[in-house]
């Protein structure tokens, strides 16, 4: 690891501008844009209630996917902020044990390590 030459202050300027981004898409499809959509999807009765319950389960789908892509921003951003605080700190095998959670916490969405071993700050 000694090849590496991790510059914390442009990790914290990326890992800025990726929490910019999450929070862009997060605000993107919230629960009131989704009642909406169906609301007015029930004007045709019962002419369009397939329509209705086709969009509904389309976005019920999208949900989880950005849940999921939720999770994994979030883990990034943990893992990678975790890690070069701990590589910059010599901890290089704890450096790569935050990597490793990280890529738990993506797939899993349990952040329960970052929250009792992460660094606070």
């Amino acid at each position: 690891m000694s090849s590496w030459d991790i510059k914390p202050a442009e990790v914290q300027t990326i890992l800025t501008d990726v929490q910019t981004k999450a929070d862009t898409l997060g605000k993107a499809l919230t629960e009131a844009k989704f009642t909406a959509i169906g609301n007015g999807l029930t004007w045709g009765g019962a002419l369009t209630s397939d329509v209705t319950t086709a969009v509904g389960t389309v976005m019920e789908e999208q949900g989880e996917n950005l849940t999921v892509i939720q999770n994994h921003i979030s883990a990034g951003m943990a893992g990678v902020s975790n890690a070069t605080i701990a590589y910059n700190n010599g901890q290089y095998e704890m450096a790569g044990t935050f990597q490793t959670e990280m890529v738990k916490a993506a797939d899993s969405g349990d952040f329960t390590y970052f929250v009792d071993h992460g660094y606070k700050g």
